[in-house]
């Protein structure tokens, strides 16, 4: 799901393979929620169009808050990755 939404991206400065690099992470982060990771990867997209940065890394991933019910679903597996 990340590599279909990673190819979707029309950023200029975003390498391919990024996002799914960070496939552990996205999936930890989001408990899994299709949603709650759409969400985040179109914030940190809108965020790299809006600062021109035209990217997007995990710092830009992490300043995405989630939604409550992604943020509540944490475990302290999720919270102490979420914190990396």
């Amino acid at each position: 799901m990340v590599a279909t939404l990673e190819a979707t991206l029309l950023l200029h400065e975003h390498q391919r393979g990024m996002l799914v690099a960070l496939d552990r992470y996205l999936h930890d982060r989001t408990g899994g929620m299709i949603g709650a990771l759409s969400h985040v990867i179109r914030g940190a997209a809108i965020d790299a169009i809006l600062t021109g940065t035209e990217k997007i890394t995990k710092k830009s991933l992490v300043a995405i808050p989630l939604d409550h019910t992604a943020q509540t679903a944490s475990s302290p597996a999720r919270a102490a990755v979420t914190r990396r």
